[in-house]
């Protein structure tokens, strides 16, 4: 009896002890986890509001190109692949309008002597992508929206951002003038309960 009590005294010590030092592996602070989470988002593309906005003119008529190639790229899966007429008409207005700003952009640029090159960054190319290899169908739909509601979004903010610190007059004036279509479609995306 006395070994089986000693056994068990035993063993609760060990298991107390090993708790306390399991217990100091896991203290881990709030800054560094905070930290952490941090990182990954800006991985992600969750800490977008905190990207730094190109106020060059160079930098930033190549982003409103590569967003305009990218909403006029995706404007034409959906037209394919969307069946939702709301979300349709929605893919024909964004198509149109971002075609007219690109042509409304390489005339600003080329004031400016600016060539303009747009090329898709890796985020929008994997939307794209995400589109492309979507079922058609009320899916489609949402992702299509959703996709818009964000693009729209940060290319708003972008779009005011150079508006009011950019440093060329004649794409300062573009942007304050396309401001109003991509607000536009903005309200739109929002407004389509699907």
């Amino acid at each position: 009896m006395r070994i089986a009590t000693l056994t068990t005294v035993a063993a609760i010590a060990l298991a107390a002890a090993a708790c306390n030092n399991n217990q100091a592996g896991n203290d881990v602070s709030t800054d560094t986890n905070l930290a952490e989470d941090t990182v990954a988002n800006d991985v992600l593309g969750a800490n977008a509001s905190n990207a730094a906005m190109p106020t060059d003119a160079s930098g930033f008529a190549n982003a409103v190109a590569a967003s305009d190639m990218y909403e006029i790229e995706s404007a034409k899966v959906a037209a394919d692949k969307a069946s939702n007429a709301e979300v349709k008409s929605l893919a024909q207005q964004i198509r149109t309008d971002h075609e007219k700003s690109s042509t409304e952009l390489k005339s600003a640029a080329g004031t400016a002597d600016i060539s303009v090159a747009p090329k898709l960054d890796a985020e929008k190319q994997g939307m794209l992508d995400q589109l492309k290899t979507a079922a058609a169908g009320a899916d489609f739909d949402k992702l299509y929206v959703e996709q818009q509601k964000t693009a729209h979004q940060k290319a708003l903010d972008l779009l005011q951002g150079y508006s009011s610190g950019g440093d060329n007059e004649a794409l300062k004036a573009f942007a304050t003038k396309t401001t109003a279509p991509v607000k536009k479609h903005l309200d739109h995306a929002n407004s389509i309960k699907l």
